[in-house]
């Protein structure tokens, strides 16, 4: 998907309302997966922006690649290891996750 950074902020700001209005929805982003959405998934998508921002940050103030091996195997480890780490997300959630509700401590439609 070539959303760039406008459409994943497009996609974090629908994520917060659906979280906001309580409806109980799925992610699929990253394959067929029936965890239901969560502030993980805006954590990885902030997460995501942020890189996104850098990195066009840095191409567009014509920061050199790493030309030398040793700079290109980390770099293409540390991306492996993002990469995994945001694909698995959900896994991830559900693994850390002891099932107990999480409530914000607010009650809905009372004054802040």
């Amino acid at each position: 998907m070539k959303e760039g950074i406008p459409g994943r902020g497009a996609v974090n700001t629908g994520i917060v309302r659906t979280l906001r209005s309580g409806t109980k929805a799925s992610c699929a982003c990253f394959g067929a997966s029936t965890a239901p959405i969560g502030r993980r998934h805006v954590v990885r998508n902030t997460v995501l922006l942020a890189l996104a921002a850098f990195g066009l940050a840095a191409a567009l103030a014509g920061t050199p690649a790493p030309t030398e091996a040793a700079g290109v195997l980390i770099a293409a480890f540390g991306a492996l290891v993002g990469a995994l780490l945001v694909i698995f997300t959900d896994e991830l959630g559900t693994l850390f996750d002891d099932g107990a509700p999480r409530t914000s401590g607010r009650v809905r439609g009372s004054a802040p």
